[in-house]
Parts: structure tokens; sequence; C-alpha cells
């Protein structure tokens, strides 16, 4: 059940705090962030929480307020990383979560805190100083360290974000991570104990009343005579999901027989190219009952993303998708199955497998069908949301965790054959005290 949802910027409800002694649900505080998908996913779990009966939940949103944004701000010059701007971030959002909790949250009256991320988690080690009895759980989509890599940035020796983030990392009793890309990188860069992993992925909750692309009844699009195959874009973020490209690819190749569908709030929109139809902004709804399911395959050409909902999204409509290989994203396509990935760069192998699924209508309805399947069994929002809570819930009875939902597939990609921890593996051996 849910107890109390507040904004950090609004007063405090009455009778916000569960029982000083716990009386049945484990009692857990939800920090939420506010922005972009970890809006979506805060949305997602208290809509669970709302149906368990085991959890006695309070959740707190998060927004980043004029002077931790202003704190928290990039330097109008730039100083080749001495401006410390993401260390800054995580020290504005600790202050912010500082008076939180000095002014308005007993911690004592909770099991279980669960922070989302670890950009919010800077005062968590002092924190488990002052109330030993309460878990603390970090929920990441990406290490400092782990994110340079993936988009080949820096990591300048004084980058203060990285000492800082591992110190909360090693600092939480639990931490769930969005991908295997994200668990993998924790052990390895940041010295997590693979026994404190969990995994979390954020996939959105799909409306069992809104319609799915089945592919089978479906003349083939494409051909002379025919209608044009339909592509989905999704992306406010016009340039960095790669929407630019994707238009120059359709204008010169099937601006003909093909025609592009743009969801974007900031794209600019050009009425005398041919075959394109510009959404503007689109409503999620709409997104999901009126566009996604008209469309024969969702295209995100992007450069800088960790694990992509929308993929998920459009995947759980029955679309095969043509993105990037980038961080988590394998976790959710799987290249050959119920999409393609690409390099992010190499605008010759999207050119390569755009065309053959622009051309093949075979091709385009057995992707479809493996994604809807891979959607349902492996990126269930239900699913995956429910298993974290039930992981909380374990926690704050000092049992083991599982790492994975039973039955879900968590390889990397196809041609994995085995995991380094499959589900059936709890995050410990022994209970915790």
């Amino acid at each position: 059940m849910n107890r109390a949802s507040w904004l950090i910027t609004d007063p405090k409800p009455a009778d916000l705090l569960p029982p000083a002694t716990r009386q049945g649900p484990a009692r857990v505080l939800f920090v939420h962030g506010c922005e972009l998908g970890f809006a979506t996913t805060a949305r997602n779990l208290q809509l669970c929480a709302a149906e368990r009966p085991d959890i006695d939940a309070v959740h707190v949103h998060v927004p980043m307020r004029s002077w931790p944004r202003l704190l928290a701000a990039t330097l109008p010059v730039p100083l080749a990383g001495l401006d410390q701007q993401p260390y800054r971030a995580i020290l504005a959002m600790g202050l912010v979560l500082r008076g939180l909790f000095a002014r308005h949250l007993d911690l004592d009256r909770f099991d279980v805190v669960h922070i989302m991320t670890q950009q919010k988690g800077h005062i968590v080690p002092g924190l488990k100083r002052r109330h030993p009895r309460v878990r603390f759980v970090i929920n990441s989509d990406a290490s400092s360290v782990a994110f340079r890599r993936a988009f080949d940035l820096r990591c300048p020796p004084w980058a203060l974000e990285i000492p800082a983030e591992r110190a909360i990392l090693r600092a939480a009793d639990l931490v769930a991570c969005a991908s295997r890309w994200v668990a993998d990188g924790m052990v390895a860069d940041d010295g997590v104990d693979p026994a404190r992993i969990i995994l979390h992925k954020p996939c959105a909750i799909r409306d069992p009343s809104m319609p799915v692309r089945r592919h089978d009844d479906v003349p083939p699009r494409g051909a002379p005579g025919a209608a044009p195959v339909r592509i989905a874009f999704v992306g406010n973020d016009w340039v960095r999901k790669g929407g630019p490209r994707l238009i120059r690819w359709h204008q010169e190749l099937f601006a003909d027989r093909a025609e592009v569908h743009v969801c974007s709030r900031t794209a600019p929109q050009d009425h005398t190219l041919r075959n394109v139809v510009w959404h503007g902004a689109t409503p999620h709804a709409k997104l999901m009952t009126e566009i996604l399911p008209i469309c024969d395959l969702f295209v995100m050409p992007t450069t800088a993303d960790t694990f992509l909902i929308a993929a998920q999204e459009a995947q759980a409509v029955g679309l095969p998708v043509l993105t990037s290989r980038l961080a988590g994203i394998p976790e959710v396509v799987r290249h050959g199955v119920s999409g393609f990935l690409c390099d992010p760069g190499d605008d010759n192998a999207f050119r390569h497998h755009l065309t053959a699924l622009v051309t093949d209508a075979e091709l385009r309805a057995r992707m479809g069908r493996a994604a809807l399947q891979h959607a349902d069994r492996n990126l269930n929002g239900l699913i995956w949301h429910n298993h974290l809570l039930a992981q909380l819930v374990a926690l704050a009875d000092n049992r083991s965790c599982a790492y994975a939902p039973d039955g879900v597939d968590v390889r990397r990609d196809e041609v994995e054959t085995a995991n380094p921890r499959t589900q059936q593996e709890s995050t410990s051996g022994a209970p915790r005290s």
C-alpha cells in the first residue's frame, strides 16, 4: 500500500510516517527523481506498490529546485573538467536530502530507504552510521566510470564524482542496477560486492487494452502501388537521438515507399520533405494507442543512451527496432532477433539494416513477432517493478534477495550461454544481520 506521496517542495502531508514499530508490512521510503525516465519509473513503482499488502510505502519526489540547479550547472567557460560539475550535482542533491531528512523524516520509522539514483546518495554513508538498523538501497542507471567509457568521455584523475560515487555504492546495503551493463561495471570499476547487486530494469508498464501490431493480417507495405512502410521515431532530444540522420537516410533511399512518423517536441518541422509526418510533442497515450500500432518498425540511431525505454515500448507494441549498440541497449533489443543494433556512428550499417527492414515484409513480420515475445517475457514492467519491491521486502525481513525475476532472460546478447550469476542465485548465501 502507499501511505503518502508528495513533492519535497510541497508541505508535508499530515500523519505521513509509518508507525514507530513495524506492525506487519515492510516500511519503505522511496526517494524519487523527477527527471525524464526517472519520473516514469517513480510512477510505475508507486503504481505497483499500491497493490502490495507487504509494503507500507512513503514516496518523496525530489525535483531540482533553483538553488541546487544553480550549484550543479555547467560553467559557461569550459575548464577541461576542472569545474567538477558531476560532483557538484552530487553535492547539491545531498544538501537537498540532508534538509529533507533533518526536518521532515524520522528514518528510524522505516526499514528500507530506496534512493534513485546514486547522485542523490551523498549522505548515505553518514545516514548508515546514524541509523544502523535501516537498510539503504541505491538504484542506478549508470556509474560515472562506465558512462564515460561507453561514450568515449575523458575521465580526468581529479574527477571528484568517482570517489564520491564509490563511497555511496559501497555504503548501500543493496544496489539495484538498470541492466547487466550497469551491474558488471559496478563490480569491475567501483568495487561493489556482487552479493549486494540485483537487477531492476526500468521498463514501462504497458496497458493490456492498448493495441498491438500483430503483423499477421496486414498486407505487405512498401511494394510498388502498396501503402508505404511506416517508420516511427520518438525522441525530444532530436539531434542526440539521431533524428536528422534518419531523415537524411529516408529522403535519400525510401522517400517514395516509406513514411517517417516523427514524435519529437524539438524537431524542426520541414513540410517540404516527402512522406514525413510531424507529430510534434506527443502525449504518451497517443503514442502508444494511435501512432506506434500503425507503424511497421521503430528507428532511433541514438548516440548517447544507456537503456532506451522507447525501444522497449516499441517492441511491446510489436515493432522491430533498429538502434545503436550502446551501454545496456543490447539487453533491450536482441540483435538479429527483435531488431538490429549498429555501432552509433556507422551510417553504412544503419542504411543496410534499414533497407532490409523497409524492403522485406517477411523480415519485419518475423522480427515484430519476436519483439513482442521478447517484450512480454523479458521487458515486462510489471514483472521488473514487482521484482524490485519484493527484494526490498526481503531486505527488510533480513532474507536473501534474488538477482532477477524467475524465468526472465537477462543475457546481454543472444550468443551468451551463461550469466555470471543466474536468477536462481541470491545476493547472499546467509541472512543479513
